[in-house]
């Protein structure tokens, strides 16, 4: 008997962490009109009823742990919720609060702690207290994306893009703020790195820089943190959603930063379509 863990493509998971640990991803979509992306898409409450319907059709499922980005930037964590209402308790979700890798590795940990043996509502639990200590920090080109996903305020971009500043933006309790400014790229991924610090000294963590069209800083970002931890196998590289980097746009360099629940966690090499 096993707890079987959904999420949606906004966790940004590796295809090898997928297959490693039996996950559930439900693709988020970029919608396009005359060729051009104009918005995203969540999943809807069938879709998500459908998989859950599957999964608890096998006998060696007892139940399902759903987990999913922030209900402050998608619908998909209330399309989830709603479809959770049809099973009688054996689905439970998180809202994660977070994105990209920052709950993609709180999905990962709750998946390989669920086959070895942990129930329905400990894995719930651990969902929720690994997604509430992550942060994600992100370096942008400018903040003109976010607000036209309407995922910050005009005045912020305004502000962000007044002067030709480099904006450096916090993702917490689901809402995203301007954390530091700079004039210039190599400015704002050291204001970056300067904001992580606390995070990288806390302890076990598990750390993602993610990128849209910047693969080379963002490897530059892997190799600046390696040198700030202990465990520079744990720092990985992974390239951005296309939900996540049409919200974002080009250029953008991200860190997230999760706890590591236990030192014998496996983690899987990224394959190299993950990386590039």
């Amino acid at each position: 008997m096993t707890i079987r863990l959904v999420t949606d493509s906004c966790a940004d998971l590796p295809a090898a962490w997928v297959r490693a640990f039996g996950i559930t991803v439900v693709p988020l979509h970029v919608v396009e009109e005359d060729d051009k992306a104009v918005s995203t898409a969540a999943v809807t409450p069938d879709e998500l009823a459908a998989i859950y319907a599957d999964l608890l059709a096998d006998p060696d499922c007892t139940g399902v742990v759903s987990v999913h980005l922030s209900k402050e930037l998608s619908r998909t964590w209330q399309s989830a919720s709603d479809a959770a209402t049809r099973f009688g308790g054996r689905v439970l979700v998180s809202d994660s609060r977070g994105a990209g890798m920052a709950f993609g590795a709180a999905v990962a940990q709750c998946a390989w702690a669920a086959d070895n043996g942990l129930g329905l509502s400990a894995t719930y639990d651990l969902a929720e207290r690994l997604c509430r200590g992550a942060s994600t920090y992100a370096a942008l080109e400018s903040l003109e994306h976010l607000r036209r996903g309407g995922r910050i305020s005009a005045l912020a971009a305004i502000f962000g893009s007044a002067l030709a500043m480099r904006p450096v933006i916090v993702l917490r309790s689901g809402s995203v703020d301007l954390a530091a400014k700079a004039r210039t790229t190599t400015k704002a991924h050291e204001r970056l790195r300067a904001l992580l610090r606390d995070d990288l000294s806390r302890g076990d963590v598990l750390v993602v820089i993610h990128h849209h069209e910047a693969a080379e800083r963002a490897g530059e970002m892997a190799a600046e943190i390696r040198k700030q931890t202990p465990f520079p196998e744990r720092v990985i590289v992974v390239e951005f959603d296309e939900v996540l980097a049409w919200h974002l746009g080009p250029g953008t360099v991200g860190v997230s930063v999760t706890d590591l629940t236990d030192t014998e966690f496996p983690i899987p090499s990224p394959s190299p379509q993950d990386v590039d």
